[in-house]
């Protein structure tokens, strides 16, 4: 589907069926006759007990978040941004409230600490957690709670959670849901809850954020503006707060956005090459080796001498032309041998073992695979033009033999490089440094080695041999326009920004020019390697990507801050988006609370954005809020 079709729908709340409590179910059951008095009118009845156990105070899982922004151990430019966090779990802010007289309200609030004043968390029992010196109300366990139960709680003065902590109003500000559409409004993906922060991280300072449970701790009538409940602590007294999770980062220059670091990503060379030697004569020959992406390693022989040897990855800087055209009896066979530099290529010779060795490490799969090759001997012709290149399979096979579901999945993944360790696709880190973008085209001669290594389980005798050379033969399925390409990207943008979105063409795009999407190709594999490093095969050449990101994963945030001072110092502004999504012309000054660490006043400037999309500053609500704070993200283009 094209990302054109595709709209973001921005919800108040997401309420759950049931408050968390209790519950008690009586069903009741009448039998009686209705033409006859035989039998006796019976009532039976039966009482069931549930409860309904929202989250409370258990630390949130990785299982539980979509995703945190700033990124957690990030450095990069963020005084403009408020801190979000994104939870799966789309009911969870609201299971519980801040008043016990208003259930529609958010229980959760983000609060950002400067590191002077960063909290030290600590892990506690529930029986603990009233009791001592810190302010903490009294309450009642649940169904399902022990004394024993852990958790992490944080002690924060009271004179400095008066200045951060949201009032009640903004805390319902600060939560809303987003939900993924296609243009019929059809959701496309789960619903997900997002909380906002309500104040900036301090430039060149590193900033800790905790999501704190506030169940219950603000005071008021229904409809009235509640206040938090200190209860009676003074200034320098401690008020504890259940963290449910917390991440830091460190705000710098503007050179680590999503869009700088894009634009600063390494491209040089385009493919996974190591730089070339000196324009020597006598390095003419290694050159010509490091142009194709090999890189020199080092080689044990089979009578223990060493010596150093050529190898490549199958994510080749070209097309390859070769293909594997009859089955190989072991490695050694497709070792090759360059008399002019007096090297091995170990390349296709460490695939077929790497294939072989994979398959043996998956006992249950090498056992099924010998005994059905045995089973089905007599149709081995079928089966291996069933076996190699899956992806590409056309019409069906007319043949009897139906390959197990374990062994096309296993063969699969091979032909997609799955489980291939990353050395064998990246030998020698300086081919993918950090912050930088490599694309490749995968060498299907190396994945057909691979995949005979892999084949070869029960190939003994020299008659095995024969019967699967007579198979490999016209087994080349792969047409022309059917290769695979793709890129590897090392960078803090894969861990930064989860909703990263790749797009691949078959044509070369210029930079402001609209994409085909008849051009667009199918992404085959999208997988993260590591934290920071992403790869992604297309079906196809691919000659431009476009990187974005997901309407879902954008920021919210105030208008950029180009002085490294301190946000409280300089004047603040947000440009006005109206609520149909589009940037408006007009923007607004934001004010901080009493000029305290840049903490924005949340109702102060939901009332002036209200006002500017002309609405009452009362029917303002925390999905129209978010959509106005939205700051857009460039789409950044590479082309090969």
């Amino acid at each position: 589907m094209s990302a054109s079709n595709l709209k973001v729908k921005f919800i108040e709340y997401n309420q759950p069926p049931l408050d968390s409590g209790e519950y008690k179910i009586t069903v009741e059951q009448t039998i009686k006759t209705k033409t006859s008095g035989k039998i006796a009118e019976e009532k039976f009845s039966q009482v069931l007990d549930f409860v309904v156990s929202g989250h409370r105070f258990a630390p949130l899982t990785k299982n539980d978040i979509y995703a945190v922004f700033p990124p957690s151990g990030n450095l990069g430019e963020y005084s403009n941004a408020l801190p979000h966090i994104t939870l799966k779990r789309s009911t969870l802010p609201w299971e519980r409230s801040v008043n016990t007289n208003d259930s529609d309200l958010p229980w959760v609030a983000l609060l950002l600490f400067r590191e002077s004043e960063k909290p030290t968390p600590q892990t506690i029992k529930l029986k603990d957690l009233t009791g001592s010196a810190a302010k903490f109300p009294g309450f009642t366990k649940e169904a399902g709670q022990t004394d024993e139960d852990e958790l992490t709680v944080i002690d924060v003065p009271k004179k400095l959670l008066a200045q951060i902590l949201p009032t009640q109003k903004e805390v319902a500000l600060l939560a809303h849901i987003n939900e993924l559409t296609d243009a019929n409004d059809k959701p496309l993906s789960e619903a997900l809850a997002t909380v906002l922060g309500n104040r900036l991280p301090q430039p060149g300072e590193a900033s800790t954020v905790h999501l704190v449970a506030l169940e219950n701790r603000y005071k008021g009538a229904k409809g009235q503006e509640g206040e938090f409940d200190y209860q009676g602590a003074g200034d320098n007294d401690l008020i504890r707060l259940v963290s449910l999770t917390s991440w830091s980062f460190t705000c710098v220059n503007n050179q680590h956005n999503f869009t700088a670091l894009l634009k600063k990503l390494d491209r040089n060379p385009d493919t996974l090459r190591l730089p070339e030697l000196p324009e020597k004569p006598e390095n003419n020959e290694a050159n010509n080796y490091l142009k194709q992406g090999y890189v020199p390693l080092p080689h044990a022989l089979r009578q223990g001498d060493k010596t150093i040897s050529w190898y490549h990855s199958p994510l080749s800087s070209g097309q390859s032309p070769d293909k594997l055209s009859e089955p190989v009896p072991m490695a050694d066979a497709l070792v090759r041998y360059d008399s002019t530099s007096g090297l091995f290529d170990v390349s296709y010779a460490a695939a077929w073992e790497l294939g072989r060795m994979l398959t043996l490490q998956n006992q249950r799969l090498a056992v099924e695979l010998f005994n059905w090759k045995r089973a089905n001997a007599q149709n081995l012709n079928q089966l291996q033009l069933q076996v190699l290149h899956l992806p590409f399979q056309g019409e069906a096979n007319d043949s009897n033999v139906n390959l197990p579901e374990a062994i096309a999945n296993w063969f699969a993944d091979l032909e997609l490089l799955k489980g291939i360790p990353f050395n064998y696709l990246v030998p020698d880190e300086r081919l993918l440094p950090p912050e930088s973008l490599r694309f490749f085209w995968v060498d299907s001669y190396w994945v057909d080695c691979l995949q005979d290594g892999a084949f070869s389980m029960g190939r003994v005798t020299s008659s095995d041999l024969k019967t699967d050379t007579t198979t490999r033969s016209g087994t080349s399925e792969i047409k022309a326009d059917e290769l695979i390409t793709g890129l590897l990207l090392h960078s803090e943008v894969v861990s930064g920004w989860p909703g990263l979105e790749i797009e691949g063409y078959s044509s070369s795009i210029k930079d402001k020019s609209v994409a085909n999407p008849q051009h667009k190709l199918t992404i085959l594999r999208r997988e993260r390697l590591s934290d920071n490093i992403l790869l992604c095969l297309f079906k196809g050449e691919v000659k431009t990507v476009d990187l974005s990101l997901k309407s879902q994963s954008v920021n919210c945030g105030v208008d950029p801050i180009d002085k490294v001072k301190a946000p409280e110092t300089v004047k603040i502004t947000k440009g006005l988006r109206k609520l149909n999504g589009e940037q408006g012309n007009e923007s607004i000054d934001v004010s901080c609370k009493s000029q305290f660490g840049g903490v924005i006043d949340i109702k102060a400037l939901a009332g002036n954005l209200a006002k500017l999309n002309n609405k009452k500053e009362e029917e303002f609500t925390s999905a129209q809020f978010a959509l106005s704070m939205i700051e857009g993200s460039q789409k950044i283009r590479f082309c090969m």
